[in-house]
């Protein structure tokens, strides 16, 4: 996850995001998609 200071993004509020943009928002966020799946 991201390490250094503080990362803003948007996330939209709907049911459910498509893959695309749920890896774009975690692309801008600095997460590593590996680390995020970790924590569902």
């Amino acid at each position: 996850m991201a390490s250094e200071g503080k990362v803003g993004t948007v996330v939209p509020k709907h049911p459910e995001l498509k893959i695309g943009t749920l890896k774009g928002i975690l692309k801008q966020a600095k997460v590593d998609p590996e680390d995020f799946a970790e924590c569902l």
